[in-house]
C-alpha cells in the first residue's frame, strides 16, 4: 500500500522538530501575515485572482547556524475560488540575521481536497530582539496546477512575501 504524500510531510516534520527540540538553541513559535503573487502563466486565466493575502502559523527549531521551521499558511480566498486553503509546509534554512534555504509543503483547497506539492526557495532577514523577532522574508514558491488543468496546464508559480513575529528562546 503507497503511503499518502502528506503523511509522509508529517511524519518527516514530526521527526525534524523531535530531534531538533533537544539540540536546539531555541524554540520560537509565532504567526503573520503572507502575501502571495503568482507569477507563473496561470495568471493570465480569466477569472483568476494572482494574489491573495493569508495568516501563517510558525514553529521554529534554532541551533547554530541552521533552523527548522514548520509553518501553516491559510489563505481566505485562494485564486478568487471563495475556498480556504490552508498548507502546511517544512523548511531548512541556514544563517542568522541574514539566512536562506529551502522547503516544501502541500495545501488543501476547499472541496478540490489536497493539491500537488510545491517547492519553495527562501531568503529573508531574521531581527532579534531578545523573547521577541521579526522574520521578514521573500520565497519563490514552484507549483503547478493540479485540479486547474482542464483551464490551463501553466504553473502557479509564485513569490511570496512574509512578516511573522515569534516568541520564545534563541
Amino acid at each position: 500500500m503507497k503511503t499518502p504524500f502528506i503523511l509522509r510531510l508529517a511524519l518527516v516534520l514530526c521527526l525534524a522538530a523531535l530531534v531538533a527540540g533537544p539540540a536546539s538553541a531555541g524554540t520560537r513559535i509565532g504567526g503573520g501575515l503572507h502575501y502571495l503573487k503568482t507569477v507563473g502563466d496561470m495568471k493570465d486565466v480569466a477569472g483568476f485572482d494572482d494574489s491573495a493575502l493569508g495568516f501563517i502559523g510558525s514553529l521554529a527549531f534554532s541551533g547554530g547556524l541552521a533552523r527548522l521551521e514548520a509553518n501553516v499558511e491559510f489563505i481566505p480566498d485562494y485564486a478568487g475560488t471563495d475556498e480556504l486553503m490552508w498548507a502546511p509546509e517544512g523548511y531548512v534554512l541556514f544563517g542568522q540575521f541574514i539566512y536562506a534555504g529551502a522547503g516544501i509543503g502541500i495545501g488543501h483547497l476547499g472541496a478540490f481536497g489536497w493539491q500537488d506539492p510545491f517547492y519553495d526557495l527562501r531568503a529573508g532577514v531574521d531581527f532579534n530582539l531578545g523573547g521577541l523577532d521579526l522574520d521578514v522574508y521573500a520565497a519563490y514558491r514552484f507549483e503547478k496546477a493540479k485540479d486547474l488543468e482542464a483551464v490551463d496546464k501553466n504553473s502557479l508559480n509564485a513569490l511570496t512575501f512574509a512578516a511573522i513575529v515569534r516568541f520564545g528562546g534563541n
